[in-house]
């Protein structure tokens, strides 16, 4: 951070001392507007701040803080297609992927891809979908997301891990001649994907597609042409879903589904572009986490879809969040002062209340919640959505309130803080703004720490290692030097 920014978040820290003990019921009673005042809207969605534990002050030392760190000339960076990446020297136009007026070549791939599903679909039972990561987690969220939008008797398979059992899993009980496989992998060099890749390709689809960022290597591992659908390098892997990655989901999808989600983002993109810090839902959010994370030390944070259908959510933000703000050092390489990201974890309601909300409760540490609702239509029984709802609300009211007791036991502290987050209905193009307003509050997290968030170094290292150390586990040669432990465990487990 500059002297500017050190200076700023002298106040933020200000601000949180004089905040850190205080009620969030108290707040609530020195302003009767309060949940009015800290509930901000954007396309199809709707956020109530009013249960963290911030007001006016802190709110204005905070949006200091973005002017400080400069947020709207990095926001207006980003949609210029201006150098945002600076240790790959790239951009990052993911954004471009969903635009109304996005560039012809971005216009081709989505019309091959619609082309390709209305060909595809009548020739095959089953997708075999093979990635890792952000050429993963994002297609498989959208195709859970949006189950009752899918093709009828279509059965989509996924494998990421590079554990056989996954993709074993992956081919059982489905017939290769009516199986398309696609491997999605940005470099086509991916170890995971392509040992999962040569094992499907010879137990014999029918059909074999790709989506990469080297279409030349896709081409020589006998993917036909037509096939063989690119896209860029100025898209990061967990920025990518709105690009041919999610091919799987145009294919899987019934038709006009797949532009519904980018549209939903689209919007979400103009929102961010365009709406002042104070009104910004992703910034407001951003900043919001920050505080949570470093004025009031909170290291993680618990994000609870209400929403069985958006239960693989919290796994997609936790490579979103943490491969993007996952950094020690500022864009610059300066070692930070002070962290860009809490941790992420979590998993959907009602189930998690009877896992791990014991500790959101009763712990010693407060941690954040994040509660996510679909406030549309609901499938199944109808009596259901009133009870998801009421579980919902009456969580988020339990960790504020509390409850005393002369039963230590039995007590509630209370006091925790929480976001409520909800959905206008879980359509396309909601889920589309939904993760978009994720995406743009992660970049925004980086700006006020002034980290990059579009690389991910911290991936690379163990990568070369363990291409290092597979010559040795598959018989060869250990390398020279190893420490004591890492050595014993090749000998012992070495095939």
């Amino acid at each position: 951070m500059n002297t500017t920014q050190n200076k700023t978040w002298a106040l933020v820290e200000a601000e949180a001392a004089r905040l850190k003990r205080t009620l969030l019921a108290d707040l609530f009673a020195a302003d009767p507007k309060r949940a009015d005042v800290l509930t901000l809207s954007a396309p199809h969605l709707i956020a109530d701040f009013s249960k963290q534990r911030v007001d006016a002050g802190a709110l204005g030392a905070l949006g200091a803080l973005a002017d400080a760190a400069d947020f709207g000339a990095w926001r207006a960076k980003l949609f210029a297609g201006e150098i945002v990446n600076p240790s790959e020297n790239r951009p990052a136009k993911h954004w471009e992927l969903r635009a109304d007026d996005a560039p012809a070549e971005v216009k081709d791939t989505r019309a091959r891809m619609a082309a390709f599903a209305l060909r595809i679909r009548p020739e095959i039972d089953s997708i075999v979908h093979l990635g890792i990561g952000g050429s993963d987690l994002g297609p498989r969220l959208i195709l859970d997301a949006l189950k009752p939008l899918r093709v009828a008797g279509l059965d989509v398979r996924f494998a990421a891990n590079v554990d056989g059992a996954d993709v074993a899993d992956a081919i059982e009980g489905i017939n290769p001649a009516r199986a398309l496989l696609i491997v999605v992998s940005k470099t086509f060099k991916t170890p995971e994907t392509l040992a999962n890749a040569n094992f499907v390709r010879a137990w014999g689809p029918a059909h074999v597609a790709a989506a990469t960022a080297a279409p030349e290597k896709a081409l020589a591992w006998g993917v036909p042409a037509e096939h063989v659908f690119g896209f860029r390098d100025w898209v990061g892997g967990r920025y990518s879903l709105w690009s041919s990655v999610s091919l799987v989901c145009a294919v899987g999808l019934r038709d006009g589904n797949f532009e519904r989600l980018l549209s939903g983002a689209a919007k979400m993109d103009t929102h961010f572009r365009d709406a002042p810090f104070a009104q910004n839902l992703p910034a407001l959010a951003a900043a919001i986490q920050m505080w949570n994370r470093e004025a009031l030390a909170h290291g993680s944070y618990a994000i609870i879809p209400y929403a069985e259908r958006l239960r693989l959510l919290p796994a997609y933000l936790q490579q979103l969040e943490m491969e993007s703000n996952g950094k020690g050092v500022s864009r610059e390489g300066a070692p930070l002062q002070r962290s860009a990201c809490a941790v992420t974890w979590g998993a959907a309601g009602t189930s998690a209340q009877h896992s791990f909300f014991q500790l959101l409760h009763q712990g010693v540490d407060e941690i954040p919640v994040e509660f996510i609702l679909n406030a549309g239509a609901h499938e199944g029984p109808p009596a259901h959505r009133a009870k998801v709802f009421a579980n919902a609300l009456a969580q988020a009211r339990a960790l504020m309130v509390g409850k005393d007791s002369s039963e230590p036991h039995r007590a509630f502290p209370g006091n925790r803080a929480s976001t409520m987050l909800a959905l206008d209905a879980l359509s396309p193009e909601a889920l589309g703004a939904f993760l978009a307003f994720y995406e743009h509050r992660t970049f925004t997290q980086a700006v006020l720490a002034g980290v990059n968030p579009f690389d991910q170094w911290g991936v690379e290292l163990g990568k070369e290692m363990a291409s290092a150390l597979l010559p040795a586990l598959e018989g060869g040669a250990a390398p020279a030097e190893l420490d004591a432990s890492t050595a014993t465990w090749v000998g012992r487990l070495a095939g």
